[in-house]
């Protein structure tokens, strides 16, 4: 094969994801194949117990004339120079209150009004406004094996901020390693809400990046990817209900039609979206009792999917039933009880409310699916076979997998705001082709001092292509102060544990590493062992933080400020990790997920305490 069949070249994954963490040196690489979570022997921390940075890593391929991939790219056939602009422009920009592209947020439901956002740290005017925006210089790199060009001159209030860094592997690909999770306040006020806090910052960024290679003479501009630095993922391995590869997947199909299955495979499908229902157990203790071990909707369980699996007519009740439990993609109507027991984008947990929107659903072209598998249109091909080893696959299976294996790490909704990215993330205005996002051309105008849902997509607005800091300055500011907010079942009336948020990336329910280690001892009594596997045993994972260690039922810590607290004890919370299960008891899982890490005190001295459900996530002003 000869450099000749190349014709173009493109970075791929088209999205990498890298995430903070408090460790200045050890970090590991995020998923780069689709459904192999890469393990860490130290629980994804450093000998010192600091959590590691999760990297970004590119890669360059080459593609045909008719614009197949061929192969990878490296410096064995040609120079390659990389260029990335990052920015956090989160205290620059407007309140987050909620989601704009939504029917509460235009204006459309009876006695709602439109939503008017204001900016942040709007007592700051004019030229001022400058400092608050963090933008370092671009950087560029190459070589095998090359470090040192660190995004560390931009400010905030004149301070310097390190963003990150670029590196090279020994293949001259690029490594972006992100922040240290640092957040401070440049006027020391606590933070007092969920996403908007004036005076704050935090070093998350995002921006374009680029990349050059010379190939027999051939100067080749490669189409670019962009880089997003998210929080920890602090429960590695459980994917969201709806991933952020089923929302880029939508948005795609705006795109272009032909990336929608004319018929749905069980395996590619329908499994994966089931079993994600039952992998949430080890994050939430509702999920766990209605779809984890044991339960009647375990859909791991191999007796349950292999009639899942069966398309005949005598299957067919069974898959219906599971359907009809679903919310309705098109949110026609309230259905508070059916699935997912996920808050959704216009979550406000006011009994009065009627917004279908309370609650999520699943995206269109899922629930769609879903119906055909319903009704025997589908494809009984069984489970999903083993991930093939990174070289087995060929190089478009490599370039394509880049692509999902990152995305379905991250949280595809709900938006209030998210983990990594949020709402704009589903308009298709933002992409120049599906999952490759579209660079911003010219200066983006003036949206003054308020923004509403028509402004911010209106054309030629703050959604017309990206730019350095345009996916993150919609999240909060801090993240640490929408983390430790992202909790479930605030309100009594709504259930013990459901609905949650965002239990794969902030989980709310436990198994310890106590309760692991009483699960796997073979000498104690079943029923002890039993007990400590329990799901309604289960601490919460924001205890001695968020909530009183002890208190049943749960209760908030008021006193000292638990947002506070997290902006500078997330280090010391628990990493919710893969371990295996018990050999002799071979009717259990065989892999579990345990808190592990965890180096935070349980009680919190002197803490007040309120009931669990005085707590609101509504929006802030």
């Amino acid at each position: 094969m000869t450099t000749n069949r190349v014709e173009r070249v493109a970075i791929y994954p088209s999205i990498g994801i890298a995430r903070v963490g408090d460790s200045p040196d050890a970090f590991f690489f995020g998923p780069e194949v689709p459904g192999q979570q890469p393990g860490d022997g130290e629980n994804y921390r450093d000998a010192q117990g600091r959590i590691k940075r999760q990297a970004a890593r590119f890669r360059l391929y080459g593609l045909d004339a008719a614009g197949q991939v061929v192969r990878e790219v490296t410096l064995a056939d040609g120079p390659i120079t990389w260029s990335v602009q990052v920015a956090n422009e989160k205290a620059a920009w407007f309140n987050f209150d909620q989601a704009m592209d939504i029917p509460a947020s235009r204006g459309d439901l009876p006695g709602v009004p439109a939503l008017a956002s204001l900016r942040r740290n709007r007592s700051v005017q004019g030229a001022a406004r400058e400092q608050l925006r963090i933008r370092p210089r671009p950087r560029s790199i190459g070589g095998s094996r090359q470090s040192g060009q660190a995004f560390d001159d931009g400010c905030f209030y004149g301070r310097p901020v390190y963003l990150g860094e670029l590196r090279t592997d020994e293949a001259g690909r690029l490594i972006f390693l992100g922040g240290h999770g640092k957040s401070a306040s440049h006027d020391d006020v606590p933070p007092s809400g969920f996403a908007n806090n004036d005076g704050w910052h935090d070093d998350t960024c995002d921006g374009p990046v680029q990349a050059s290679v010379v190939l027999d003479g051939r100067a080749l501009q490669a189409d670019g990817a962009w880089v997003v630095v998210a929080p920890p993922d602090f429960a590695p391995g459980v994917q969201a209900l709806v991933t952020g590869w089923d929302l880029l997947r939508e948005v795609g199909c705006a795109l272009d039609t032909t990336l929608r299955p004319p018929r749905p495979r069980f395996s590619t499908d329908i499994f994966p979206l089931l079993s994600r229902f039952s992998d949430a157990q080890w994050v939430n203790a509702g999920f766990a009792l209605e779809f984890g071990w044991g339960a009647a909707n375990d859909f791991r369980g191999a007796e349950l999917l292999r009639r899942l699996n069966d398309p005949s007519p005598a299957a067919q009740p069974l898959r219906s039933a599971v359907f009809n439990r679903f919310r309705h993609a098109d949110y026609g109507w309230q259905q508070a009880d059916a699935w997912p027991g996920v808050y959704g984008d216009a979550a406000t947990v006011d009994a009065g409310s009627t917004d279908p929107r309370n609650w999520m659903a699943i995206l269109p072209t899922q629930y769609a699916l879903l119906a055909q598998w319903a009704g025997g249109d589908f494809i009984a091909d069984g489970l999903p076979p083993p991930p093939k080893p990174w070289d087995e696959r060929t190089p478009a299976e490599q370039a394509q997998g880049l692509d999902r294996a990152v995305l379905d790490e991250t949280t595809g909704g709900p938006f209030h705001p998210g983990c990594e990215f949020t709402w704009p993330m589903r308009q298709p205005t933002l992409y120049s082709a599906p999952f490759r996002l579209r660079r911003r051309q010219g200066e983006e105008p003036d949206a003054g001092p308020v923004l509403t849902s028509a402004g911010a997509m209106a054309p030629g607005g703050p959604l017309d292509g990206c730019a350095p800091g345009s996916l993150t300055r919609w999240m909060a500011c801090p993240w640490q102060t929408d983390t430790a907010s992202c909790l479930s079942a605030y309100r009594p009336w709504s259930g013990e544990y459901l609905p949650t948020f965002w239990p794969a990336r902030v989980p709310n329910d436990v198994l310890t590493e106590a309760q692991y280690q009483t699960l796997m001892d073979p000498a104690l009594p079943l029923d002890e062992r039993m007990r400590a596997f329990d799901p309604v045993h289960r601490p919460k994972w924001l205890r001695g933080i968020v909530y009183q260690p002890d208190s049943d039922p749960p209760a908030l810590i008021t006193d000292p400020n638990p947002r506070a607290v997290f902006i500078t004890e997330w280090p010391h919370i628990g990493m919710v990790t893969r371990r295996p299960g018990p050999s002799d008891q071979p009717a259990l899982p065989a892999r579990l997920w345990v808190e592990t890490g965890r180096t935070l005190p349980g009680t919190a001295q002197g803490a007040a305490t309120t009931p669990l459900w005085t707590h609101d996530p509504a929006r802030e002003r």
